[in-house]
């Protein structure tokens, strides 16, 4: 085959990245993005385009560099540090945190349409079971995901978005007003796109699309990573001009619903510009779009975990199993879980970003990356432990302490653990290196 991809080809494979991040979450939170600002709609949206999109696009290029999550946190830990972060990133990103929570938002969808307000277990059980099952049917083959969500989710995720940013922008409710927040908006921005968690998903998605690339266009080496970074670019310029349009959408909202948010917030805004035909649509939209981040996210942590077996079980296997235990979540109670598993996703997240910075813009200091990768795995397992201590009403003093860290009051303590770490992983390498001569 040919080292070259057609255009639309291309575009495609661009559209299926944006899909499988535009999800649940990134669906529905750009509109109260764009509420809560208001007149500082623009400079809000400079934050998120930071972290919400860059960084992700970031993460792809780690992945082209350096190989997947799985060859990255090898060449940044130690084994058992990579495995426990590797694992803790795929699990909690996939079965027991994401994939559930996305097979809820589906079922939410699913009795607007039908009007339900109540449903037996039965019924619930049923719903599960055909949901996971058409996620298996996207994912069985991991060469085709990409493909199969071009064609056959995509679509309904683009007309959605191009339906109700349109009729919105030409027919506002009402005029933007001032931020609800007392931060500044730029700030605002990207804490908020940093709590999407785009970047460590982006890492697990990047498999899919290797796997895409490789297996059904016959790319390869230079020519692979190459497409690797262009499909990936398309993918985030299309969601960056979605979470701008639809920020739109929030601001002209104006004084509006200011009692709701999110999925409600978007909602309500469709009923008022289609009327009840609206409230359907959304339903559907909402339905596909949490389905393509679970399939996404259920592929990444299949392939996640076939390579890091060496392949001893396939990934149809373990996508299975994956989708037996999100199922079961999801069926056990899926708010508890979430509760329980939410200070893990702040172990996790710190030591990523890390990660791809690091890989994008220094990647010959490798004492450096592992020594900050480190630090701020360390800092999130503190963060961890504090949230858990939190759980159970436990407290600790030295907890409190965090908040004293520059940005530690925001979730940016491990900032400065990771600079330490950088410092000492340098110079510790730098020694090593000195003393093998």
């Amino acid at each position: 085959m040919s080292n070259r991809l057609n255009f639309l080809v291309a575009a495609a494979i661009g559209g299926s990245v944006f899909a499988m991040h535009f999800g649940g979450s990134c669906m529905l939170w750009p509109v109260t993005w764009g509420q809560q600002s208001g007149t500082d709609v623009f400079t809000a949206y400079l934050g998120i385009l930071i972290s919400a999109i860059i960084f992700p696009w970031l993460a792809y290029l780690a992945v082209a560099r350096e190989g997947t999550l799985y060859k990255i946190a090898g060449r940044s830990f130690n084994r058992s540090l990579a495995l426990i972060f590797g694992g803790l990133t795929v699990i909690v990103l996939g079965p027991l945190f994401a994939i559930p929570r996305m097979s809820a938002a589906s079922w939410d969808a699913i009795c607007q349409i039908l009007g339900l307000q109540s449903a037996p277990f039965a019924a619930v059980l049923i719903f599960t079971l055909a949901y996971y099952a058409a996620v298996y049917w996207f994912l069985f083959q991991r060469s085709r995901v990409i493909d199969k969500i071009a064609r056959y989710l995509l679509p309904v995720l683009i007309l959605t978005v191009v339906a109700v940013v349109t009729r919105s922008l030409i027919s506002p409710l009402a005029e933007p007003v001032s931020r609800v927040y007392a931060a500044h908006p730029f700030s605002y921005g990207f804490l908020n796109g940093y709590q999407t968690m785009d970047l460590p998903a982006a890492l697990m998605f990047a498999t899919l699309v290797i796997a895409g690339l490789s297996e059904s266009h016959g790319l390869h080496g230079k020519a692979l990573n190459h497409y690797l970074i262009i499909t990936a670019g398309i993918g985030f310029i299309l969601l960056a001009g979605s979470h701008f349009t639809q920020m739109l959408v929030g601001a002209s909202t104006g004084e509006l619903f200011t009692d709701i948010s999110y999925a409600r917030l978007y909602a309500a805004i469709i009923l008022e510009l289609w009327g009840s035909v609206g409230g359907v649509i959304f339903n559907i939209a909402l339905l596909f779009a949490a389905l393509t981040s679970a399939v996404g996210l259920a592929g990444g942590t299949a392939a996640y975990f076939e390579e890091a077996t060496a392949g001893k079980l396939p990934y149809r296997a373990f996508a299975l199993a994956v989708l037996a235990l999100s199922a079961l979540v999801s069926l056990v109670g899926l708010e508890e879980i979430i509760r329980l598993t939410a200070p893990i996703l702040d172990m996790v997240y710190p030591p990523s970003i890390v990660l791809v910075l690091f890989i994008a813009f220094v990647p010959a200091l490798r004492g450096a990356r592992s020594g900050a990768a480190v630090a701020a795995f360390l800092w999130g397992l503190l963060e961890g432990f504090c949230g858990y201590t939190a759980i159970i009403g436990a407290g600790f003093d030295f907890c409190s302490l965090r908040s004293f860290l520059p940005g530690g009051e925001a979730g940016f303590g491990w900032l400065l653990m990771a600079l330490a770490g950088a410092l000492i992983g340098h110079f510790w390498e730098k020694q090593k290196l000195e003393s093998a001569v």
